[in-house]
């Protein structure tokens, strides 16, 4: 017979609870691929590197001999099953990293603000030739051996800072420097000459991107993308552990079932050697001893088929939960230390759809992308507007330079003519003579200024692209709120149905239960009468089989019920409080300062 694990077919669950913490970083992968970042020599030597810059993490090879089967058995419990699991899994490690890429995003979201430095320096350096010779172009018109060309000499050096404001708008603030070198003429008497001036300049959208809080509406959309791909990832460490408690109590069913095909095997032998006794004896005809053998290699036929079963669910299982031994990189050996066993409770249809409306993962992200599909529907609406920008600058100037010292200009001179002294006289302006500290001094002084304001106005013909894009918006957004409705409808069918199947588990138990014990009965009725003659072979090996029967349906339904009760707590998104797991979620991204103003 078989062993009697499952014959109390209603229980009170006795498994041990095993609690379980599920962190974002509890590898240090977060910490690893956000703030890990090479500084600058790193990546100037991976620059002019032949070679791609490797990865401490890419050191994990998989082995061909995960699944050896040359691994000493371990007693684990479903519990130990789906901690192992939640620590291991490959597939749920892949899908870690999507709430940290959405992290990342928000990151991006926010660089938008950040502040940049910017600097520049050049110089430029030219001698041209002049087409005609006067006091405008020559250093000294007097002076036989000027050169009848134009040097020019400029060096600039310029540098500040710009920033996107809250507002949308791009305030910027600039430091400009010049130093201009020439052949000194008349109207340039101050050489060299250094020009300085401080500007702050503002851009600022009035229509098209500009609004309420219209600059953060790219962080807004990163957060809510953020949030989904965090309920995403609940939801899939929630189906994990569906899938390893579907695994688990699989392997159970699977195990039981040999044991079934064993003890089917050993009747049906022992009904062979009680015939081949007879038959020697001369008290069974040969048909009989035929079909006792017949039924020996169709069991011997089943108790094979059932141990390959077993092996595929024992390697599903380890596959699933994907924990090593200590020693090496084959895959544990599990064998289950816990048994199917039965809740009796109460199955309210009504209140698990309540509670699943406010707990399932996929519910609470599929919200939240309609959220973010409506937050980006509103940044296309804002692109329709026309672009109406105003422009506000203001400034100081400086001015400083060295006297160029040339003599006092003249009319030009004319072989036999006596020079005549130039009704025109030029001179340096003595109050930028000083070179570059009297221009940062005039600079500062306030006197000398500018400012500009003004507004651009562009208003597109068609608008065709900003008008595909708002209704490319509007149809991901009318998506979203659809796939809304779909998941809505699909997590009100899953818990119907594991209502409904969960009900029919319960009276079928009751009833496999009773129907094995029937089974077994029946089985030691035919045995006494065939061994008073009163039955025959066939009838024997028939009732045997129905006892069979009997057992794996009551093996079934158990492991079915527990496949399915989990199923329910899966579908109402309560599956990791039953489970004692604990999903640490990360702070969110704080807002940097200067993203405030």
């Amino acid at each position: 017979m078989v062993r009697r694990l499952l014959v109390p077919a209603l229980l009170l669950a006795a498994a041990a609870t095993y609690g379980a913490d599920v962190s974002l970083n509890s590898d240090g992968t977060r910490e690893h691929l956000l703030d890990d970042a090479p500084n600058y020599g790193i990546i100037l030597r991976d620059q002019w590197s032949n070679r791609v810059p490797g990865d401490s993490y890419e050191s994990e090879r998989s082995s061909y001999g995960r699944l050896s089967e040359d691994v000493a058995p371990r007693p684990i419990t479903l519990a130990e099953s789906i901690a192992l699991a939640l620590e291991n899994n490959t597939g749920l490690r892949i899908q870690k990293l999507s709430p940290i890429a959405a992290t990342a995003r928000v990151r991006q979201a926010y660089a938008k603000f950040d502040p940049e430095f910017f600097g520049e320096a050049n110089k430029n350096r030219s001698n041209t030739p002049v087409e005609t010779i006067s006091p405008f172009t020559n250093s000294d018109p007097l002076n036989g051996t000027s050169q009848p060309s134009i040097f020019s000499d400029v060096v600039n050096w310029n540098a500040g800072v710009r920033k996107t404001l809250f507002s949308n708008g791009r305030l910027s603030a600039e430091w400009l420097n010049a130093r201009q070198s020439s052949n000194p003429t008349v109207v340039n008497l101050v050489n060299p000459d250094y020009v300085t001036a401080l500007n702050l300049t503002l851009n600022q959208p009035l229509l098209r991107d500009f609004g309420w809080r219209f600059a953060y509406l790219v962080v807004d959309v990163a957060q809510i993308n953020e949030e989904q791909a965090y309920y995403d990832y609940t939801g899939r460490v929630a189906l994990l552990i569906e899938n390893v408690e579907r695994a688990y109590w699989t392997y159970v069913l699977a195990i039981e079932n040999v044991r079934v095909e064993e003890t089917g095997l050993d009747l049906a032998r022992e009904l062979l050697r009680q015939n081949d006794g007879r038959f020697k004896v001369g008290s069974l005809p040969r048909t009989s001893v035929l079909e006792s053998q017949a039924e020996v290699a169709r069991r011997d036929a089943d108790l094979v088929l059932a141990q390959a079963r077993q092996r595929i669910a024992r390697d599903n299982l380890r596959a699933l939960i994907n924990a090593k031994q200590d020693d090496g990189d084959a895959l544990i050996m599990i064998e289950p230390a816990d048994k199917p066993s039965v809740v009796r409770t109460e199955f309210d249809l009504k209140e698990s759809l309540k509670v699943a409306y406010v707990q399932r993962p996929e519910l609470l992200a599929a919200r939240s992308g309609l959220d973010g599909r409506r937050v980006e529907r509103k940044i296309a609406e804002n692109k329709l507007l026309p672009r109406f920008d105003l422009t506000a600058q203001i400034g100081l100037n400086g001015l400083g330079g060295t006297d160029a010292g040339l003599v006092q200009a003249t009319a030009i001179p004319t072989p036999g003519v006596t020079p005549v002294p130039s009704a025109f006289t030029f001179a340096p302006n003595p109050q930028v003579l000083g070179g570059y500290g009297r221009s940062l001094e005039l600079l500062t002084d306030g006197r000398y200024y500018q400012y500009l304001v003004g507004a651009q106005l562009t208003i597109p013909l068609d608008n065709a692209g900003a008008k595909a894009e708002y209704a490319q918006a509007k149809v991901n957004a009318e998506s979203a709120r659809l796939s809304l409705r779909q998941v809505e409808e699909d997590v009100t069918l899953q818990i119907t149905q594991s209502v409904n199947n969960l009900k029919a588990y319960l009276k079928a138990i009751e009833a496999t239960r009773i129907a094995r014990e029937l089974a077994e009965e029946n089985v030691k009725n035919q045995q006494a009468r065939y061994d008073v003659g009163l039955a025959t072979t066939k009838d024997l090996i028939d009732f045997t089989q129905r006892l069979t029967q009997a057992q794996r349906a009551e093996i079934e339904t158990l492991a079915n019920y527990n496949i399915e009760l989990a199923q329910l707590r899966l579908s109402e998104g309560t599956l990791l409080d039953s489970r004692n797991v604990r999903l640490e979620r990360n702070n969110p991204e704080s807002q940097p300062w200067w993203a405030r103003f």
